[in-house]
């Protein structure tokens, strides 16, 4: 099994913890931007945070998966991922650009954490 095919099904697995997650990162958010029944669907506050979320547990997933199981060349992979998030970001809420940053970096920081512990728990 190629690299290739690996970090596929390392995506999906992001896919799945973000679709999972989703409603916990939306309610995070909801503090800073709060999220009002304004939804085309008319189904609530819960389906806005829902909504809202995605994208941050999928910042959040992608580079801390990748950092701890990418193959090859993960650096790639991690900013070829982020790229539409980086968009959707600009063009819907550039005011709140900081908060998938440093949840970047937190994620990021995290998996090298975890990397380095693991590191040392083997020598």
């Amino acid at each position: 099994m190629n690299y290739f095919i690996k970090n596929v099904l390392l995506l999906v697995a992001v896919l799945i913890l973000s679709y999972l997650t989703a409603p916990y990162f939306g309610s995070l958010y909801d503090k800073f931007s709060p999220q009002y029944n304004n939804s085309f669907l008319g189904t609530g506050k819960d389906l806005s945070i829902f909504i809202a979320g995605l994208p941050f547990a999928y910042v959040f997933f992608v580079p801390f998966l990748f950092e701890l199981f990418g193959f090859g060349a993960k650096n790639k992979w991690i900013i070829w991922l982020l790229i539409p998030a980086v968009l959707l970001w600009i063009s819907v809420d550039l005011y709140y650009i900081y908060l998938p940053i440093i949840l970047c970096l937190i994620a990021l920081l995290l998996a090298k954490l975890i990397n380095f512990s693991f590191k040392k728990l083997r020598v």
